[in-house]
């Protein structure tokens, strides 16, 4: 499906298709969506699997946390305030805005990141001596557009529309660190995901606690023999005190040459889309999450 895939489509074609979406009620979406990737319908009203979870939580889950978890600003100082020391390190912003003519010079910036604020998914790295801020604006311009929300991810729909420009995470050899995406349930890290080769062959791997390896795999991504971090412990620690006081919350960490750096918070992992071999393992996932009170979070308390 065109809005699934990472292939670019007519704009004309993803203009109709978000007219469309925007005419038909979220809980249809979410099981038009459910059904194509998961390839049967899902029980958002007794939910079992973690990706009907997801789902249930995108539904009814009104939280100011959720919220805070979608705007990357927030996250920031959502995961300063659970983590107050210097064992966790968290990219700088360099800028924020809309309109990135007001920017600093680009090309003067110590290495950046440019970021939506109020989306998931896009990053362009930089600076370069070709960097051109028309061409980024046009770049970036479908940014303002195709956000989580119109596949109905309620928490997208407060975080405030900016760009970021975030301080690029050093490495001593220069290519993308691994990203460790941590699932934490009432504080427990329970798997660890680490996703390696951003712009090479790019594997995802999945592993308990205590780094042995899971028999399972996201999609048609292979799987590779990831070594296991010197800062795992450092991770697990932060991970658990990031998650402290949620039901279920992905926690994406860094670690480079002894830093752990914090990557974001992720309230709605794939969208509540994730294609696992074994497909038996969504409903194993599923079993570590304890959902809150049903009353409680659609009236937004904590």
């Amino acid at each position: 499906m065109p809005f699934l895939a990472n292939r670019p489509a007519p704009p004309k074609l993803l203009a109709a298709h978000r007219r469309m979406l925007a005419a038909l009620p979220v809980p249809l979406v979410r099981q038009a969506f459910h059904l194509t990737m998961i390839h049967r319908l899902g029980n958002f009203e007794d939910p079992q699997t973690f990706n009907e979870k997801v789902n249930w939580r995108i539904l009814y889950d009104r939280r100011e946390r959720i919220v805070a978890a979608c705007d990357k600003m927030r996250m920031k100082e959502m995961a300063r305030a659970a983590c107050p020391g210097s064992d966790l390190q968290i990219p700088e912003i360099l800028w924020s805005g809309t309109d990135l003519r007001d920017a600093p010079d680009l090309r003067t910036l110590p290495p950046w990141v440019l970021k939506p604020n109020h989306s998931s998914g896009h990053a362009l790295f930089g600076p370069n001596r070709d960097t051109d801020v028309e061409a980024l604006i046009e770049e970036t311009r479908d940014w303002w557009k195709r956000t989580p929300l119109e596949l109905g991810e309620w928490g997208y729909s407060r975080s405030r529309p900016l760009l970021l420009l975030e301080e690029r995470i050093p490495t001593s050899d220069g290519h993308p660190p691994a990203d460790y995406k941590f699932f934490v349930f009432d504080g427990r890290v329970e798997m660890i995901q680490v996703n390696s080769g951003r712009f090479g062959d790019q594997t995802a791997t999945f592993l308990d606690a205590n780094w042995n390896r899971l028999p399972v795999r996201w999609r048609i991504r292979p799987v590779a023999d990831e070594p296991r971090p010197a800062e795992l412990d450092a991770m697990l620690e932060i991970a658990s005190t990031l998650g402290a006081d949620w039901d279920f919350i992905r926690i994406d960490l860094y670690a480079v040459d002894g830093v752990v750096w914090f990557g974001e918070y992720t309230p709605y992992p794939g969208g509540g889309l994730l294609r696992y071999k074994p497909p038996s393992f969504d409903a194993e996932q599923g079993r570590h999450w304890k959902l809150p009170d049903l009353e409680s979070v659609r009236d937004g308390q904590p």
